[in-house]
């Protein structure tokens, strides 16, 4: 048994380190990769970011051939448009972007989010941001612009407009008016979302994770005359004559379809994550939501296997008390009940006690007589009676051991029953009476008696007729 406890124990506290293990390697947030993008020019991923463009010293005129220009998309075309029913889906996006700016050379051009239907259309010219310069080529752009170039239409150099098919802003908002310094190298979140059923864009940036209440630019647009089918989405990026690094991360994208409502404006949609970031919050695909729910099961079956061990071993732990505890009780009985049969051991008393309990051996407190001894009653000074027995020390039967001896070794074994030779040695006066037993057997002594003996004298010269007649031979002075 106490084999098989450790045994248990064991197996316990090895579930228990399996299901810490599971637990902690289910709660490690490891980086994955990005696959799902496509990359183009300058464009790279940095840690758990796509940096659109890279850092170049502009002391030289031909720094690069392609001014710099990076771009990133989505991995498969996204559709817009339901050719069957000539529904436009409305859309929403969430980014953050970081621009860090070169100590030797001026901003770059700046970096758009990008939806077009051409994803290898390029434009290398300077303040085009990589967007396609094609006239065939339709796109939808909200440019982050930190380069100020008049023939554009740029307001400044710090603001954020709106483009359709063309470089040139049909709306744009100077944003360090509203407290945003594109150029301030800070991490800057920006919301960007379009309803169909409104024919609205809207756009929202700041410094927190958290969405402001009024966005930094509103435009009404139909972008069901600009979109094709399907388009690519992404980002786009150019440094031109100058140079910056565009850090964009947690990056998500859905597309939705209208629905009617009251207040459409503060209607939340539900539609599918199509490009999100691992770390951040909010929708993933499918890929990511398969994933997140095997971690969730993980993590379900990890904690399940940790309690399932808790109360494995609180189960063994109390099984292993309670079979202490009743070993313990029944060591603490036995060890009751040790003093119990040692107080039924007869007191040790002196000659002058035991003739003052029984008035000194006086005739009137006798209460049984026998061959070797006499029994007398007598009474303690605590009260309590006593039975006193009083060896002769002549018998009439010659005694071959001390009858005390005798009595004593009867007294500490007297269920012990006597043998037949040890019956007929009583019988003929050479043994002590033994105490009768419970219930007196049948003892058949013929066959160890002398063939001349007929009768045979008890202690009361009384003659018995047969011995076979007689179920057990005894004194009868001893029942008296």
């Amino acid at each position: 048994m106490h084999s098989s406890s450790s045994s248990s124990s064991s197996s316990c506290f090895l579930l228990f380190w399996v299901t810490l293990f599971i637990l902690s390697f289910s709660s490690l947030s490891l980086p994955q990769p990005v696959n799902n993008v496509t990359l183009y020019g300058d464009a790279h991923f940095r840690n758990d970011a796509i940096s659109l463009t890279q850092e170049f010293t502009c002391l030289s005129t031909s720094s690069t051939s392609s001014s710099g220009v990076g771009r990133a998309l989505y991995l498969y075309p996204i559709r817009f448009l339901d050719t069957a029913t000539n529904t436009t889906a409305s859309f929403s996006c969430r980014f953050s972007f970081t621009i860090l700016p070169s100590s030797m050379c001026p901003f770059g051009d700046g970096f758009a989010f990008l939806i077009t239907s051409n994803a290898d259309s390029f434009s290398t010219s300077n303040g085009y941001m990589g967007l396609p310069g094609s006239p065939e080529d339709t796109f939808f752009a909200v440019e982050f612009d930190t380069s100020y170039d008049p023939s554009l239409g740029d307001i400044n150099g710090n603001h954020i407009g709106i483009d359709v098919k063309t470089v040139i802003s049909f709306a744009s908002v100077d944003v360090e008016s509203r407290g945003i310094d594109l150029k301030s190298g800070k991490h800057i979140t920006a919301w960007i979302e379009y309803r169909d059923s409104l024919k609205l864009i809207r756009v929202w940036a700041g410094y927190s994770q958290i969405r402001p209440t009024n966005p930094v630019l509103v435009a009404q647009i139909d972008l069901s005359k600009q979109f094709k089918e399907y388009m690519h989405v992404g980002f786009s990026a150019a440094n031109g004559q100058g140079s910056a690094i565009h850090i964009v991360d947690r990056w998500r994208f859905k597309t939705f379809a209208p629905y009617p409502s009251v207040n459409p404006i503060d209607m939340v949609e539900q539609g599918d994550c199509f490009m999100c970031d691992t770390a951040d919050s909010g929708y993933g695909d499918v890929r990511e939501r398969k994933t997140k729910i095997r971690d969730k099961a993980i993590e379900f079956g990890g904690l399940a296997a940790f309690i399932f061990s808790i109360i494995a071993i609180v189960g063994v732990i109390s099984f292993l008390l309670v079979k202490n505890k009743r070993h313990f009780r029944r060591n603490k009985q036995g060890q009751q009940a040790c003093p119990m049969q040692t107080n039924r051991v007869p007191t040790k008393l002196s000659l002058a006690k035991i003739k003052s309990a029984t008035m000194g051996f006086n005739r009137n407190r006798i209460v049984g007589e026998g061959a070797s001894a006499t029994v007398y009653k007598g009474s303690l000074p605590s009260g309590g009676a006593v039975a006193i027995k009083r060896f002769n020390k002549a018998n009439r039967f010659e005694c071959t051991r001390n009858p005390f001896d005798t009595e004593f070794g009867t007294m500490a074994d007297h269920e012990k029953r006597p043998t037949v030779k040890q019956a007929a040695r009583i019988l003929k006066g050479e043994g002590p009476l033994p105490l009768l037993p419970p219930k007196k057997p049948k003892v058949n002594i013929r066959s160890v008696l002398p063939s001349t003996s007929e009768q045979v004298m008890n202690s009361a010269g009384d003659q018995s007729p047969g011995l076979d007649d007689q179920p057990w031979l005894t004194p009868r002075s001893h029942f008296s």
